[in-house]
């Protein structure tokens, strides 16, 4: 009897079956929409205006995007589904697509992008700067004797989390060195010497 009463085997004696009360509406059906968002919209949120169509009507929706939705991701509007006869909506779920960045490859909450620097910088060291989503770009310092393809992590600079803006993935950046696509006399002259100089 207590897996019964709790766990849906079965009514007890004289128990009663749960019911809608009386003259309460039942609501519409669901309504399931893709919606593209860029990289951008998903690190700060976003305000969207739909149109949702129903029974040859249309009408607009504007809906809130919360930060740190990602591929795949669903979003509940309560009450914004399809109405019954009675006038009570179903809910609308939104399923997010998105679009991609040329500048940045999502990994969960983490982003990775190229950054190209000049011999000399990756020889001596520097400074390179580097793309961000949301915010101005920032200036990475390049330790001399920097190898092709390494990799720097930027903290907190990445996609935050779902419902927690302050909480942030991180950036990395990924050097590339680039090589020189003509030489002036001087600069030919002066790499031939380092040339000797290197045996």
């Amino acid at each position: 009897e207590f897996f019964q009463a709790f766990f849906g085997g079965g009514r007890r004696p004289g128990s009663r079956r749960a019911r809608t009360p009386r003259g309460a509406k039942r609501p519409g059906r669901d309504v399931e929409e893709e919606i593209e968002l860029s990289l951008e919209e998903a690190v700060r949120g976003a305000t969207k205006r739909l149109q949702i169509k129903q029974e040859g009507h249309t009408r607009i929706v504007e809906v809130r995007i919360p930060v740190g939705v990602g591929e795949g991701s669903r979003v509940r509007v309560a009450g914004e589904g399809e109405q019954n006869t009675g006038g009570a909506a179903g809910d609308l779920y939104l399923r997010i697509r998105m679009r991609p960045d040329p500048r940045f490859e999502r990994r969960g909450r983490d982003l990775y992008t190229e950054v190209s620097i000049p011999v000399t910088t990756a020889v001596l060291g520097g400074e390179a700067e580097v793309p961000t989503v949301a915010d101005r770009p920032l200036r990475l310092r390049i330790p001399a004797m920097t190898q092709n393809g390494q990799t720097f992590r930027l903290k907190g600079h990445g996609i935050p989390a779902a419902g927690k803006p302050a909480d942030r993935g991180d950036l990395y950046a990924r050097v590339t060195v680039a090589m020189p696509l003509r030489l002036s006399p001087e600069q030919k002259r002066l790499y031939e010497e380092l040339a000797r100089l290197d045996g």
